[in-house]
């Protein structure tokens, strides 16, 4: 599964929350249409794309269609730069970068505009810091019976977080053999490298711990090849992931009332047809090998 795609599966999820106008009472406008946004920018040396779509109410078997026409501009307010994404195909809003370019830069603040039939909608942004990755293991998975042939891998990370008193909040992304393994629902992230913010750390550097170290449980055979990204996140992307995930995998027995998931994209008075979405900086620190 691709990187945009499990994003706009998170972002669709919350159209059926944002239409919820009493807590116990869902109320569904079938008839109304919503932009989606999705727009997570890095530093990697790959074309940046941010992705605008027209969902239909949630309950809609129709494919969500991408929007034609708007003008999609990333401003850099602290170097005072401004980035055109053009529209490809599908909603697909694309900016290219070169092998030693980079548009994204650490602790700029970023301010992305999209306009469409005549209405700005906006959001900003700053850009943290990521983690140091230092090498990943491979584990063999013990087995009782006679030996396999086919020998299964649990893979570990081993990345660093800085330790000072300054959160830092990161999204952890698993690849094998260069293809997304994670799913909606197995959102992978963490603060400081734990599973909270660390304060007074004596180390300069601290080890991130389990469960977020575990390439969300996923397995891997002999000579394939696993890879991670940390993306540095802000806080309240962070408690985006953490609610949307909440609401996505809420269900059964003691299923709870949804919520109303929240978006960072700013609507302009008098716009008829309302954005959500999120938008966020990364700084991304990148690893892979062979498992062996």
């Amino acid at each position: 599964m691709k990187k945009g795609k499990s994003i706009l599966l998170i972002l669709s999820a919350m159209l059926l929350l944002i239409s919820c106008e009493d807590p116990i009472q869902i109320k569904l406008d079938e008839g109304s249409k919503t932009y989606v946004i999705d727009a997570f920018v890095n530093d990697l040396r790959k074309d940046q794309v941010i992705k605008v779509k027209t969902t239909y109410s949630y309950f809609s078997n129709q494919e969500a269609p991408g929007v034609v026409g708007a003008i999609v501009v990333l401003k850099d307010l602290t170097a005072n730069k401004a980035y055109t994404f053009n529209h490809t195909s599908n909603g697909n809003y694309v900016y290219p970068i070169g092998l030693t370019d980079t548009i994204a830069k650490v602790n700029h603040q970023y301010e992305l505009n999209i306009t469409i039939d005549g209405f700005t909608y906006t959001s900003l942004a700053t850009q943290k810091r990521t983690a140091k990755v230092d090498t990943i293991l491979s584990i063999p998975e013990e087995s009782i019976g006679p030996p396999k042939t086919d020998t299964i891998y649990n893979c570990l990370l081993i990345a660093r977080d800085k330790a000072d008193n300054n959160p830092d909040y990161y999204w952890l992304r698993s690849f094998r053999n260069d293809s997304l393994i994670d799913e909606p629902n197995e959102v992978n992230i963490c603060v400081d490298g734990t599973q909270g913010v660390v304060i007074d750390a004596a180390t300069d550097s601290i080890l991130f711990t389990p469960p977020s170290t575990f390439f969300n449980f996923k397995q891997f055979r002999k000579n394939a090849k696993v890879g991670i990204e940390i993306h540095s996140i802000s806080k309240d992307n962070y408690y985006f992931f953490i609610q949307a995930s909440a609401q996505i995998n809420n269900g059964g027995l003691f299923a709870t009332t949804p919520e109303n998931v929240k978006t960072n994209i700013e609507n302009p008075a008098g716009a008829k047809t309302k954005a959500i979405g999120r938008f966020n900086m990364a700084t991304v620190a990148t690893y892979s090998c062979f498992v062996k």
